[in-house]
């Protein structure tokens, strides 16, 4: 969240839109996987959340510090349509750049619902006769982020991300409720799960909110909200949530927005048995910062990597693909919208005015399978082999991939890299333009002065090239469990009353210290933005 906050704050204070574009959109190249439309903004940044209708068209929010709307891209036609949302700016900028602008689509009343943070107000565009409703949110510079419709579709849920706080809104009796959730939690985005309690992000506090909702009590966090973290040392900072479709035990996805993964837990065990899906490491910056999650009607996951500038992909057997976005290198792709039927998902992206979605109809001519007991036990100084088949798809997509030189290799563990294991996978590079299938190996060593000892997820890694040099890669988590004694340096560097802990309490601090670090290096990076584009502004003037 600080991401955006800082990216967004920066552009909208320092520099013209155009200047911005011209920075990070420095490339457009074309995919056969991603399809993008240009949005007649004329050059002012500042696209946001994105649905679809039940035709499958989707409709988005634009906004600045002067103006909001929402528009509409016909697919069949390839036009716009655009819907202004009065009202006078009524908040200040840093709020703006950070909240609102999320869209759901009611169905039953052919309804498009949206979040306005310029002016404070939960809204809806009755699709009908285009009319647009704004209800104002009591509390002042709410920062109203995410939004959701209650299962029995007659209440609104939505979250302040800086008035910490949750609401509701009864569309029979046109009343609004908000629920406290605790000083500087940011409350983010929600949605229900089939019981019907309500999960709430909280990018501020690392945390996740379980509601229900029939416990709450007005202007109070009394009774019905439970706080989840992640046990500790482990930590994250959870922006978008989702709960997959299709499944004997239902899975909730919850992204790390601080970090690089997505970690998939059963949504019963409340995120104390989790896997971590790492995406690739970011040409751009150190975390690819996975945002906002969604899932399609087949039980098929996705996310933005925000910093990665991809697009990826968990499907049912667990299998991540990853898909460059064509314009980069930071489309700044932040927020997405699976179409009904599943065949598409949309996303906007805000650097480049650009709308697109993911051909889902078009497959991978790829598959990756991992042949290993899970977890993994890694011994100091000992090599384990970790088995992996590729197989060719035999479809007439095979020619939208490169074939002749796909590369292997692993990511995971860590923000920062496989702390203390190394790995030397066979074939490191190899060809199925003529074979249908390819046997390899990936043989890992742990060294006992780096390690940490603990368990992890690791991703053995397939890569190839589709058009204009964009690469598509395949993901499959393995955990392993790295068995080695800490070792003095790392003793040393904690607090005495940790030191006294039992060492399976000890031993995983590196993870939390990893975590931080992200942030902190993340947040490094986007000062170091700002600066230069103060410097850039300085420049013009004094010329």
């Amino acid at each position: 969240m600080f991401f955006i906050l800082f990216i967004q704050t920066s552009y909208s204070q320092l520099s013209n839109p155009s200047s911005v574009n011209q920075q990070f959109v420095t490339y457009q190249k074309q995919s056969n996987f991603i399809h993008e439309f240009n949005v007649p903004l004329h050059g002012q940044i500042g696209l946001k959340g994105i649905t679809t209708d039940l035709q499958g068209n989707p409709w988005f929010y634009y906004q600045n510090n002067n103006q909001s709307q929402l528009m509409k891209f016909n697919l069949a036609s390839r036009t716009f349509n655009s819907y202004h949302i009065e009202g006078k700016t009524i908040t200040n900028t840093p709020v703006i750049n950070l909240a609102g602008g999320q869209v759901i689509y009611d169905q039953k009343r052919n309804i498009i619902w949206f979040t306005d943070a310029r002016v404070n107000a939960l809204g809806n565009l009755n699709i009908s006769d285009s009319k647009i409703e704004l209800i104002k949110i009591p509390s002042n510079n709410s920062g109203i982020m995410g939004i959701v419709l209650s299962p029995d579709n007659k209440t609104i849920w939505f979250s302040e991300i800086i008035g910490n706080k949750i609401g509701s809104y009864d569309i029979e009796s046109n009343t609004m409720t908000e629920y406290p959730t605790g000083d500087f939690t940011g409350p983010t985005l929600l949605l229900f799960d089939p019981e019907g309690q309500l999960w709430v992000t909280l990018s501020y506090s690392n945390s996740v909110l379980k509601v229900q909702p029939w416990l709450l009590v007005p202007e109070s966090r009394v009774g019905g909200i439970t706080e989840i973290k992640l046990e500790k040392p482990d930590t994250f900072s959870p922006f978008g949530v989702t709960i997959s479709n299709n499944s004997n035990n239902s899975m909730i996805y919850v992204s790390d927005h601080g970090s690089s993964r997505v970690i998939d837990s059963i949504l019963a065990s409340e995120l104390r048995n989790y896997v971590s899906y790492w995406t690739s490491p970011s040409q751009a910056y150190p975390a690819s910062l996975p945002s906002q999650v969604v899932s399609d009607k087949f039980g098929n996951i996705y996310f933005p990597e925000h910093g990665g500038n991809k697009i990826s992909k968990i499907s049912k057997d667990g299998l991540m693909t990853e898909y460059d976005i064509p314009t980069g290198p930071l489309a700044t792709t932040v927020y997405l919208a699976a179409s009904p039927d599943g065949s598409k998902v949309w996303f906007t992206e805000w650097a480049s005015n650009r709308i697109a979605y993911l051909d889902n109809m078009l497959k991978v001519p790829l598959d990756l399978k991992i042949h290993s007991t899970s977890p993994v036990t890694l011994n100091a100084n000992q090599s384990h082999q970790l088995d992996f088949i590729v197989t060719k798809v035999n479809n007439s997509s095979s020619r939208i991939l490169s074939l002749n030189e796909i590369e292997t290799s692993v990511v995971g563990m860590t923000d920062s890299g496989l702390q203390g294991l190394s790995y030397v996978a066979k074939p490191q590079r190899f060809n199925l333009t003529n074979a249908s299938t390819i046997n390899g190996t990936v043989d890992l060593t742990v060294d006992p002065n780096q390690a940490v000892a603990g368990t992890y997820t690791i991703m053995p890694r397939i890569s190839t090239l589709e058009n204009d040099n964009l690469t598509v890669s395949l993901l499959f988590p393995q955990m392993i469990k790295v068995d080695v004694p800490v070792h003095k340096a790392q003793l040393q560097k904690l607090p005495a009353s940790e030191s006294n802990q039992p060492s399976s309490n000890v031993i995983l601090i590196l993870r939390d210290i990893a975590r931080y670090a992200s942030i902190s290096v993340a947040l490094t990076l986007i000062g170091y933005l700002i600066y230069r584009r103060i410097n850039q502004s300085k420049l013009k003037i004094n010329k």
